[in-house]
């Protein structure tokens, strides 16, 4: 994909990819905080994320970008 940036890879998304859509960020339901797990590995100080943050992990959104295009192909050759 090259060197594209978290902004570049949101735009690439239907909507926007939030802490709380991932699989790698488990907050409490009632209060929306939580760590995300790619910043609490890389050991951040700061790693506690608000569950409506816009997503800012390349590597995820890159995830997400192939999963999306991936279904728009399948839909697409199926007919649906």
């Amino acid at each position: 994909m090259g060197d594209v940036n978290s902004e570049e890879l949101q735009r690439r998304l239907p909507a926007r990819h939030q802490c709380k859509d991932c699989d790698k960020w488990y907050g409490q339901e009632d209060d929306e905080y939580g760590p995300c797990m790619y910043k609490h590995a890389r050991k951040e100080k700061r790693y506690v994320t608000y569950g409506y943050h816009d997503c800012d992990e390349v590597e995820e959104l890159q995830r997400r970008v192939e999963l999306w295009r991936a279904r728009m192909s399948e839909s697409s050759r199926s007919g649906t």
